[in-house]
């Protein structure tokens, strides 16, 4: 590599870059990482893999964190386990918490979204030299501060939230919650603590701070849908010919199960999932494999709406041959593909019916509706809490399944006023259940 060329990125003794010829030209397409042997006298490199300079990056963190001799959780005079926060990058700290931890979790996005946050204001910090008093050389000691969290919430605070296509253009942006800050900084908190519990660890200091608790940065939502509202909604997804099936069966599920939209949309009829089989008076929420989190999924009665659903698509998946029925078998999808969100088919909807369109009218509303409408139908505090997932199942509970009856019981009743208005609507037939069979693969609603 030419000695003037600026490494991309470099940790310990190891640097990334591109594998140059004397004349300049690239040896290999992929991205290089290189490093001093001194027992050699050289310079030796090994392929990353890849010509993405992130997966690069992640490729020589991996390669750090194998080397024993350059990991600062050990001394490298006398190779014994070392912790200094001082010490510790919290660039570092932040790489290898999403190495080892971060980037093997379903909320993956979420949390590189929020270290991104914390990275971003680390480079302004950069930026301004001498006026910055934090940078990429910011340690976890400093970053365990309370005069760093102050810094970074004053900052945070002041950026918007924007929106990139795939050209990395800004498409849409809004102000910063002060929930949105705090996350971030919630996360900070757990890359910290992950820094101290390793093992050996690589910090000898936690954060003085926690995150400001949601009663403090969280608005209440205040807006509510009601049955006629409802009816509306689900005969326009149930319309025909409109391709909204994916946005149909989202709200029936929802109504059904009164879930969050994470969930909803992770509802599956596949065996190897075991939510959901054939006969099954209950639907597990929380699938095979998910450890459960403070966004708790219960175990729900089936409602013979949801199990007119359910079956029809188990019926779909059996029916596939084997080697096709990768990727299928979800029950909010579009023509068999998994859908992720279906927030661009939901905002189209509020526009299409004249619908407010603000934050507060996103699908999170009809879990805050549907509980409301539930409550005040006679749903039972307890039962509401544990259908909801509010609630952490008890060792009773374990071995004694909860029916939840007044809460089934409201849904009846939200279930047949619902039919009264738009006859029809909630049933699978209305809009046809036949689809294309297409390559498995993610998928979102178009608008």
């Amino acid at each position: 590599m030419p000695r003037q060329e600026t490494p991309l990125y470099r940790r310990g003794k190891y640097w990334l870059g591109w594998d140059r010829k004397v004349d300049g030209s690239l040896r290999s397409p992929n991205l290089t990482i290189f490093w001093y042997d001194p027992a050699a006298g050289r310079v030796r490199s090994a392929s990353s893999g890849t010509a993405q300079e992130d997966l690069a990056v992640l490729a020589l963190d991996r390669k750090y964190l194998a080397d024993t001799d350059e990991a600062p959780a050990f001394c490298h005079a006398c190779g014994q386990p070392l912790a200094q926060a001082q010490a510790y990058l919290l660039t570092d700290a932040i790489a290898d918490y999403r190495l080892e931890w971060g980037d093997a979790r379903a909320s993956a996005d979420t949390i590189e979204g929020r270290l991104k946050h914390v990275l971003d204001f680390l480079d302004v910090e950069e930026a301004r030299g001498s006026e910055g008093r934090f940078g990429i050389a910011t340690s976890c000691a400093a970053a365990c501060t309370s005069v760093f969290v102050h810094a970074f919430r004053a900052w945070s605070r002041k950026q918007p939230v924007v929106w990139r296509n795939k050209a990395g253009l800004v498409t849409k942006s809004k102000d910063r919650s002060p929930a949105a800050t705090e996350a971030a900084i919630a996360q900070l908190v757990a890359v910290l603590n992950h820094a101290v519990n390793a093992d050996p660890p690589r910090s000898d200091k936690r954060p003085t701070y926690k995150p400001l608790p949601p009663s403090q940065v969280q608005r209440t939502r205040r807006t509510r849908i009601g049955i006629e509202e409802l009816a509306k909604i689900v005969a326009y997804a149930a319309e025909p010919n409109k391709r909204r099936g994916s946005l149909h069966r989202f709200i029936v599920a929802s109504i059904c199960t009164i879930a969050r939209p994470g969930a909803v949309v992770e509802i599956s009829v596949t065996p190897e999932r075991n939510q959901w089989w054939p006969g099954s008076p209950t639907i597990d929420l929380n699938p095979n494999g998910r450890t459960q989190n403070k966004k708790r999924r219960p175990l729900l009665p089936v409602l013979p709406l949801l199990a007119e659903w359910l079956d029809a698509e188990r019926v779909e998946y059996d029916a596939l041959p084997v080697e096709e029925r990768i990727g299928r078998g979800w029950l909010v999808n579009y023509y068999g593909r998994p859908v992720k969100s279906i927030d661009r088919a939901w905002d189209a909807m509020l526009v299409d019916l004249g619908f407010p369109t603000g934050r507060e009218w996103k699908p999170y509303v009809l879990r805050h509706s549907l509980a409301t409408l539930a409550r005040n139908r006679g749903a039972e505090k307890w039962d509401l809490e544990g259908f909801m997932g509010h609630r952490a199942s008890s060792q009773t509970e374990v071995y004694a399944v909860g029916e939840f009856p007044t809460v089934v019981s409201a849904l009846a009743s939200i279930i047949s006023d619902i039919e009264r208005l738009a006859p029809g609507s909630l049933h699978r037939n209305a809009t046809g259940a036949s689809r294309a069979p297409l390559a498995p693969r993610e998928a979102k609603m178009p608008g």
